[in-house]
């Protein structure tokens, strides 16, 4: 292949959470007749802008970024459907969709995302109802193993288009996407956090969520049969002065003397705790109860590089789903855990969940936990310890995030077998295929 085309480099930070250290080449393609030339090579998988916590997008010997696939190609500014290369970042289409009074029905906790890995893997957020992107898109045009293009929706190809969509990249290459938008009147959220010191208190704050578009709790901190945090609550505000109001993103890398106190607390068991306990009780009290979408929906994008924070071992990120009648016993299981061995999240999220899905993507009904966790001398008693409680309560793991389940807690899922089927049918020969493939058996 000519080098003029394709430029090619080698990186050992292959995702957000730097836990995966291979020296993996990459090429850039511009254009179809390249991606074409690259189907012909062995075994690849395709990427977005690298940002997933597992290592659904890494593969050993070549991936293929989609970076260059960036282009808008057509936005109806009344019906609210947008047509966007699988390259384009989030955050660069923001600015042209809110300011046409549109936003991202479903987003996740960042806007560095490909719209291509949102599709890829399915991703949920912070929305009380329908939260999963698969809700939103409309068609998506394929480039598959034998070198045909597809253009799949519900109506047409609707088997790959289920596939694609929560399918970790492993069904072809994802081209482009229509994706049908959602109307707001401004950029600004109302938004309202509640603090909650118990377990009574956060069920009957989780009762209140039908009546808000966004809900999540951020965990400070749980022990045996206790719970603290904050609750947030959001919608998106109908004030129509506020209209004219323009999106604007004030982000900047971590200073050194912020990254050292970040590092320091991050890598200390007892240290996270009291950092956790004062953002809680300023929060509650410190509050803007208008917030733009940038700082409600993604807080942590604020500084662009805090995944290194974590040190040269990175972190993982472990997101599961736990029924209501379980919820307080694994969590007490889990704090057990934790205090006998010193292990702690750095982040905690937790969100009411009621999606119905099927395959390898994230649904069900309970409460969705996500930890941050970061990465030590304990890592293996960490990942034995996570799937034999995922094997022992049957929850549902989210994939698209995962870098620790064990293919033996899946050779019996139903669910599991039948996306497998799929994909021989559409993935010759595991054309595309990445370490997440071959560690479940995919």
């Amino acid at each position: 292949m000519n080098n003029t085309q394709v430029t090619s480099r080698l990186n050992y930070s292959l995702n957000w959470s730097r836990n995966v250290k291979v020296k993996s080449k990459i090429l850039f393609p511009k254009n179809i007749t390249e991606l074409k030339k690259i189907i012909s090579k062995k075994k690849f998988i395709a990427t977005g802008n690298q940002r997933s916590f597992g290592d659904n997008a890494i593969n050993l010997s070549l991936i293929i970024s989609m970076k260059n696939f960036n282009k808008v190609i057509s936005f109806n500014k009344k019906k609210g459907i947008i047509e966007i290369q699988s390259g384009t970042i989030l955050k660069d289409i923001l600015s042209l969709i809110t300011k046409e009074s549109w936003f991202i029905p479903v987003t996740p906790g960042t806007k560095y995302v490909s719209i291509g890995g949102m599709i890829a893997n399915n991703v949920h957020g912070k929305n009380t109802f329908k939260n999963q992107i698969k809700y939103h898109v409309k068609e998506i045009k394929l480039l598959t193993t034998n070198k045909k293009f597809i253009t799949c929706s519900q109506n047409k190809n609707k088997k790959i288009f289920e596939t694609t969509i929560g399918g970790f990249g492993l069904t072809g290459f994802i081209l482009s996407a229509k994706i049908k938008l959602k109307k707001i009147n401004s950029i600004y959220i109302k938004q309202e956090i509640k603090e909650f010191e118990n377990y009574n208190e956060f069920f009957n704050l989780s009762k209140k969520s039908n009546k808000y578009e966004y809900n999540v709790f951020w965990i400070d901190d749980f022990k045996l049969n206790k719970i603290k945090g904050l609750c947030y609550f959001g919608n998106h505000i109908k004030d129509n002065s506020l209209t004219k109001k323009k999106i604007s993103f004030k982000e900047k890398e971590i200073g050194l003397l912020s990254f050292l106190i970040l590092r320091i607390f991050t890598q200390n068991y007892y240290l996270i705790k009291i950092i956790n306990f004062f953002f809680r009780k300023l929060k509650k009290i410190f509050y803007t109860e208008t917030s733009d979408l940038v700082n409600f929906f993604y807080p942590q994008d604020h500084f662009l590089n805090w995944n290194k924070i974590y040190g040269k071992n990175g972190f993982f990120q472990v997101q599961f789903l736990i029924k209501k009648k379980n919820f307080i016993h694994i969590l007490n299981r889990i704090s057990h855990f934790f205090i006998k061995e010193k292990v702690f999240s750095t982040f905690t999220i937790i969100k009411q969940f009621n999606e119905k899905g099927k395959y390898l993507n994230f649904y069900g009904q309970g409460f969705s936990v996500s930890m941050d966790i970061p990465i030590n001398f304990k890592f293996l008693k960490i990942k034995f310890f996570f799937n034999e409680l995922f094997k022992e309560f049957k929850v549902k793991i989210n994939f698209s995030k995962d870098f620790i389940c064990d293919k033996k807690f899946l050779e019996k899922n139903t669910e599991y077998i039948k996306f497998k089927k799929n994909l021989s049918l559409f993935n010759h020969k595991k054309k595309f295929n990445s370490l997440f493939s071959k560690r479940l058996n995919l």
